[in-house]
């Protein structure tokens, strides 16, 4: 049986962002599972009008199972490489999937980075925030503030979830997300940093790609960047600019997390 993997993302328009953290993740893919066709897709359609201009075609997720449908591949495994079950992911990957799924002889879903419904042993968001910690490697005395994105439209728990595991775990972690209409935003992180009473801050982004939100929304040159607004509060700050998918460590955990569906007994 010809078998595929796909992997489903928003999507990424920097050359430089894509290659380093979606196609990184894709080849990581390949390598771990060479008797599978490796095809990527994007839920994004702005995205894939604006790689489509620029000469470098993405196909959406429902292009690319119907190819491989026409193609004759009877299994296939979605991965997503979104990092929390959201809007995103309800409605751009598993509906999609739900809809073809009676194309195959057999189509499975992946779940993002934070979500642990596979029945693993180890809690999935505390093994994965101490990889992040592991990788981004803060100061003795330093405060690390992930941004994530966040959701306009409809509140993810995924971020509370995780600040509330990083907090029994002792750790000198605050989530927030970019969109002011969502939550943790920037003034819950700020009240939570003037309650630890440090002032050095190592703020990265809990996004996988060195996109436009990293380099603008986060560490811009824009009075209203986290970081410029950090340092109006009197904050040292320190940035990275890497998006996690970067990180062959953020990488692997993504393979463990598809090992669990792609590697269980039939």
């Amino acid at each position: 049986m010809k078998q595929a993997i796909v992997l489903a993302s928003f999507g990424v328009a920097d050359e430089r962002a894509r290659r380093s953290s979606l196609d990184a993740l894709a080849d990581a893919f390949s390598a771990a599972y060479p008797d599978y066709e490796l095809r990527q897709a994007y839920t994004s359609a702005f995205l894939r009008r604006r790689l489509e201009q620029r000469g470098t075609p993405v196909p959406s997720l429902a292009e690319c199972l119907e190819d491989l449908a026409d193609r004759g591949y009877g299994r296939v495994f979605v991965q997503p490489s979104h990092l929390t079950p959201g809007e995103e992911y309800d409605g751009k990957v598993l509906a999609v999937v739900e809809k073809l799924r009676g194309r195959f002889s057999e189509l499975m879903t992946g779940e993002p980075l934070f979500s642990c419904r596979t029945g693993e042993r180890e809690d999935s968001g505390i093994h994965s925030l101490a990889v992040i910690l592991a990788v981004l490697a803060p100061g003795e005395d330093e405060e690390l503030v992930l941004l994530g994105h966040g959701s306009p439209h409809r509140h993810n728990p995924v971020y509370e979830v995780l600040q509330e595991q990083a907090d029994r775990q002792g750790r000198h972690i605050h989530i927030g997300v970019l969109e002011e209409s969502d939550w943790p935003n920037f003034s819950m992180v700020h009240a939570r940093l003037q309650k630890s009473g440090r002032r050095k801050l190592l703020l990265a982004p809990l996004l996988l790609s060195c996109g436009i939100h990293v380099m603008e929304d986060l560490a811009g040159i824009s009075p209203q960047s986290w970081k410029n607004r950090l340092r109006s509060e009197g904050f040292s700050v320190r940035t990275v600019l890497k998006g996690l998918g970067e990180y062959p460590e953020i990488r692997r955990l993504y393979l463990r997390k598809a090992a669990a569906l792609l590697q269980a007994p039939k």
